[in-house]
């Protein structure tokens, strides 16, 4: 269908929030290491790869405002922080330590790459169309992650232990990643967002445990509450106000500003 029936819009303007403001601050957060990887080659390719998260999300905003009006740049920097759907994981600070950094983007990257597949089977024809170019590029963020995770793996004792240390406090918010949104299930009725051939949370588990297998090391992930309600929902963390303050800055200094 080119033509979305006016009672999705609403679940559909929710879904779409939760990839792009992921993505958003995903970007944002990983930009941050720019000029200080660990060597010059990497500087590059993980700047641009942060680029190529909020490029994403761009596009994104871009389709929303086709549903709801709003400008992809209001959209994107003119919410309420209870506005926005991020996951509480792409939230927290990585206080510049790699290992934290590459395992946030192994669980986040790893998602995606699954909602993006469902997204590009949607019956919605402009979302399907979208998600199965963002979906080509998110592949290379899958390889480029998954990389790196076998390279700190078996680079030597303490590469190991830091990302494994990484992996077993950053892990219990990655479950979040799978809170639904407002109307998702309509959506998926729709055949908006299709179901994939297993639940999504088994395929990225088993996606992700192959990996770390192949690394040496160990990962214990949970099936999310159900009940639990979290950043697709509004509810963020004490790390989500200052982030958002600091990525609006410019914005808020003049609303609708052509540059």
């Amino acid at each position: 269908m080119n033509t979305l029936p006016e009672n999705l819009k609403k679940p559909l303007t929710n879904l779409l929030l939760s990839v792009a403001d992921d993505k958003l601050m995903l970007g944002h957060r990983n930009s941050d290491w720019t000029g200080l990887a660990p060597i010059l080659e990497e500087d590059i390719a993980f700047s641009s790869l942060a680029q190529d998260e909020i490029a994403h999300a761009q596009t994104l905003y871009e389709l929303i405002s086709s549903l709801t009006g709003k400008s992809a740049d209001e959209t994107a920097y003119g919410r309420s922080a209870d506005e926005y759907r991020c996951a509480t994981i792409v939230e927290l600070p990585d206080d510049y330590n790699w290992a934290v950094a590459i395992a946030r983007r192994f669980f986040c990257d790893h998602f995606d790459l699954l909602r993006l597949k469902r997204l590009s089977k949607s019956s919605y024809k402009p979302l399907a169309d979208l998600a199965s170019r963002l979906h080509a590029e998110e592949k290379v963020h899958v390889q480029h992650v998954d990389a790196w995770m076998v390279r700190l793996g078996h680079g030597n004792d303490d590469s190991k232990q830091r990302l494994q240390d990484a992996l077993d406090t950053i892990g219990p918010y990655a479950p979040m990643l799978f809170e639904q949104v407002d109307g998702e299930a309509e959506l998926v009725e729709a055949g908006i967002y299709p179901q994939l051939e297993n639940e999504m949370f088994i395929i990225w588990c088993d996606d992700l445990q192959q990996v770390a297998q192949q690394s040496g090391l160990n990962l214990t992930l949970a099936a999310p509450d159900a009940d639990a309600k979290g950043g697709r929902r509004g509810l963020h963390s004490e790390h989500f106000a200052p982030l958002l303050d600091e990525m609006c800055e410019v914005y808020r200094l003049e609303p609708g500003a052509a540059w």
